[in-house]
């Protein structure tokens, strides 16, 4: 009887441990995710232009040259990340469209 009570105490214990890494999971998303909803608001006040006007196709690729320029990714795949390893075909394709 001891060993099962000590087996469910040892089962309820890694649950716990579990939970907790869950919760320390989810508060770091909840930042980045806070973190992102930022830096959102701030790259749309940067769009100049408003988005029904008839130039705001060519202002947003403006947008995305700028950023791509500044160092950012613009495709898909890695929008908004750093590029660190030079150019990215994806995001160069982009721009000759």
């Amino acid at each position: 009887m001891e060993e099962i009570v000590r087996a469910i105490e040892d089962s309820l214990e890694q649950f716990y441990i579990a939970l907790n890494q869950l919760k320390k999971e989810c508060e770091n998303l909840r930042l980045e995710n806070q973190r992102l909803e930022k830096e959102n608001k701030w790259l749309r006040e940067q769009l100049p232009g408003k988005p029904d006007s008839p130039f705001a196709h060519k202002e947003g690729q403006d947008a995305l040259a700028r950023l791509y320029y500044e160092g950012f990714h613009i495709c898909h795949m890695q929008y908004g990340n750093l590029r660190t390893e030079g150019d990215c075909l994806f995001c160069i394709s982009l721009l000759k469209k």
